[in-house]
């Protein structure tokens, strides 16, 4: 079952629950013999020998019973001290295709099943109940008291602001909005509703890569970086979406008059084979739905110029969600 973008809708109808940043799958537990659980990605595909601590945690937690679990595989962040742990899809990407990780990268990138729906219970098919009585089956299974799997909290009684806040607040994607009347339908459904969190970045464009393409001849993507606080210019990434045709070819030029012969970043750009240096001495404004493990956007577009920002303004930036 697929969720629609959309607005957090509101009133007693729906239920709330946060969006993870990982991998979704589908857990079929036969019984308690690790061999009768397999792990299905969402293009069908088996992956119960990329991930064996989740199948031998899901043999030993709900094995007496037959189950089939919707949910995501997830990773966790390696946080700074201080600071809160978060999904990430970058740890994760270490896992992902691996068929048989060893147990030093198992132990490496841990990763936990967040189960969200339940489809069938002790050989019984419960899609078409209401997600209301799969949530109450979903919590009686018992999955938080193995450290490898969780549920999925369900934020009762928050409202939508509150819920994106809280959100952000842990490095979510964003907010499922479920009716809680609903059965559970394979495909794309409006009874769930997804609102993904969007973040926005003030950056000093250091240069600029050629379009190709209908773009060609015109911008193809802004290279941009953020002050560290000795001054130096931080990569952050490239942003390639957003423009208008007009805005590439007006941006092009003014990137163009701008050009240096060095690159103005202080450490290696992987697109610096492509790239046109510029002085960075122009703001530009960028969304993002997330930053990457080493600091760099994830999925930005253009939002466009900030003429009123000068880039000495930014050195007091986050330092790239770091």
């Amino acid at each position: 079952m697929l969720a629609t973008a959309g607005e957090v809708p509101t009133g007693p109808g729906w239920a709330l629950e946060l969006k993870w940043d990982g991998m979704r799958a589908l857990a079929y537990v036969e019984s308690p013999e690790l061999e009768s659980v397999t792990l299905v990605s969402r293009n069908q595909r088996a992956v119960t020998g990329s991930y064996p601590e989740l199948a031998a945690a899901l043999a030993d937690t709900v094995g007496t019973r037959q189950v089939a679990l919707d949910g995501e595989v997830v990773a966790l962040s390696v946080p700074a001290t201080g600071s809160l742990a978060k999904p990430s899809f970058d740890r994760l990407q270490l896992r992902m295709g691996v068929v048989r990780p060893s147990a030093a990268l198992r132990a490496e990138v841990p990763v936990t099943l967040v189960a969200f729906d339940v489809l069938a219970l002790d050989g019984e098919s419960v899609s078409d109940q209401p997600w209301e009585e799969r949530r109450r089956l979903l919590d009686g299974l018992g999955l938080d008291a193995h450290p490898r799997l969780t549920t999925s909290p369900w934020l009762e009684g928050i409202e939508p602001a509150a819920a994106l806040a809280l959100a952000e607040k842990h490095g979510m994607e964003g907010v499922v909005a479920k009716r809680r009347d609903a059965p559970y339908r394979s495909g794309r459904s409006h009874t769930w509703i997804k609102t993904p969190i969007w973040r926005s970045v003030e950056a000093v464009i250091g240069g600029w890569a050629p379009g190709r393409g209908r773009n060609h001849g015109s911008l193809g993507a802004v290279l941009l970086g953020l002050p560290d606080a000795d001054g130096r210019l931080r990569y952050i990434g490239h942003v390639g979406t957003g423009f208008t045709h007009a805005t590439r070819d007006r941006l092009r030029d003014q990137l163009v008059t701008e050009a240096v012969t060095n690159s103005p970043f202080a450490g290696p750009v992987p697109e610096e084979r492509a790239a046109r240096w510029c002085a960075p001495r122009l703001v530009g404004e960028a969304r993002f739905r997330s930053w990457t493990d080493d600091g760099h956007l994830r999925h930005p577009s253009w939002r466009g110029l900030r003429p009123d920002r000068d880039p000495d303004e930014l050195a007091a930036a986050d330092g790239g969600g770091r």
